[in-house]
This record gives structure tokens, C-alpha cells and sequence, in this order.
């Protein structure tokens, strides 16, 4: 089941106000379970297991360890990993949207609901150089295991910020070429072009689709409700 590249962006819009919100955990165990319902049955590689394990972590930490630890402990631990619990509906929207969207869709979808395209093509290059990013990352870290660099250094903070600089100063070198590689192409294939297009990749909204913005309409509703 793949849904509509607007419903995904307007999830991930929302998902920040369930974050910001709400307060009930029986609520936001709701929202996840949705998510991972959508993450299952959308394309293959939304569904990752990581995000749910790490969230289980946080809810163990915060609902088992808590309640026996030191209140001063647990005062300083809590803003944290609530903070960041709270916001992984967030990060699966997000998943949700990068794994189930195409350029060629976002852009259809975008000039069809009218958008400019100083903010369609900034979008477009920035969705297509996320594989890139990651594809530099792995051959730095490689590089880095095949070379040794921090081999030697015994004290930890240095060991850190040697590996911050191999990893940094490549990628931000790479980054630029990448990018204008990238914008090159966009302009190349006519995404400038001001005539309109004979052919899009567009799809219009299904039922699958508004039900989805429904629910989390009323999930967005119910917590202004419980936030006033």
C-alpha cells in the first residue's frame, strides 16, 4: 500500500504537533502503531525494526528504570529521553516519506498544487542527494578502516575529533561537487523549464489516502484539545 507523496508530507507536518502536544502515552503507543501498520504494508524498506526497538528502550528506561532511581537522577534523565521518545513519530514519518517518494512524483504533485519553483527544485536536488550523502559516508568510513587514522591516539578525545575531521572535511568537500552535479542534472532534464509539461508522473488522491489524513486530522485535534 503506497500512499499519495502529499498524505506523507502532511503526516510528517502533523507528526511535529503530536510531538510538541501530546502528553498521553497511551496516545502516542496509538500514533506508532499506526506508523508501523503504514511502514509494514507501504514499500519494501519502510519498515525498520531499529526505530521500534530503540522506542521500546526509551519507554523501558522512562517507565521501568525511572521509578527506581534516585528522584535527582531521574529529574535530569527524564527532559531527555522523553523529549526525544516523544518525537519518534516524527522520525517514522519522515522514513515514511523519504522511502515512498520519488522526484519525478514530488515534483508532478507540486506543480500540480501550484507550488513555485524556487521552492520545487531546491526540494527535488535536496530528496535526490540524500542517497548520495550516505554513498559518501560508507566509502569515508571505509577509507578510514583501511587507513588507520586514529591508530595511536589513546586519549578518547582527541581519538573523536580526529574522526570528526576524516569523516567532516570530505564530506563537505564532496558535498559541493554533489551538489552542483545534481543541480546540473535537474536543469539539464528540464525541471526549469517554464512551459508546462506534456507528461507528469502524477496520481491523484485515493480513498486509502483521505482516510489516512482523517485520522490524523483527528489525532491532531484531539491534542489541541488536551493542550488547552
Amino acid at each position: 500500500m503506497k500512499l499519495d507523496v502529499r498524505t506523507y508530507i502532511l503526516l510528517t507536518l502533523l507528526s511535529a504537533t503530536w510531538a510538541t502536544m501530546n502528553s498521553n502515552i497511551y496516545v502516542e503507543l496509538l500514533i506508532m502503531a499506526g506508523l508501523t501498520v503504514l511502514q509494514v504494508f507501504s514499500k519494501k524498506g519502510s519498515f525498520m525494526p531499529g526505530i521500534l526497538l530503540t522506542y521500546a528502550l526509551f519507554c523501558g528506561v522512562q517507565f521501568v528504570l525511572f521509578p527506581v532511581m534516585p528522584e535527582t537522577v531521574e529529574m535530569i534523565l527524564s527532559m531527555f529521553v522523553v523529549n526525544i521518545r516523544s518525537f519518534f513519530p516524527v522520525v517514522m514519518c519522515i522514513v515514511l516519506l523519504y522511502k515512498n517518494t520519488r522526484v519525478s512524483e514530488m515534483t508532478a504533485s507540486f506543480t500540480r498544487m501550484g507550488v513555485s519553483r524556487k521552492v520545487t527544485v531546491p526540494v527535488a536536488v535536496a530528496i535526490r542527494y540524500i542517497p548520495t550523502l550516505k554513498e559518501e559516508w560508507l566509502h569515508i568510513r571505509d577509507a578510514m578502516r583501511m587507513r588507520s587514522v586514529t591508530r595511536g591516539i589513546k586519549n578518547p578525545f582527541l581519538r573523536l575529533v580526529k574522526k570528526l575531521e576524516c569523516y567532516l572535511v570530505p564530506l563537505f568537500v564532496s558535498s559541493l561537487h554533489s551538489a552542483d552535479e545534481l543541480s546540473t542534472a535537474a536543469v539539464t532534464r528540464g525541471i526549469e523549464n517554464p512551459c508546462k509539461p506534456t507528461c507528469r508522473n502524477y496520481k491523484p488522491m485515493g480513498v486509502k489516502d483521505y482516510i489516512v489524513i482523517v485520522m490524523a486530522v483527528m489525532i491532531t485535534v484531539y491534542c489541541f484539545i488536551m493542550h488547552m
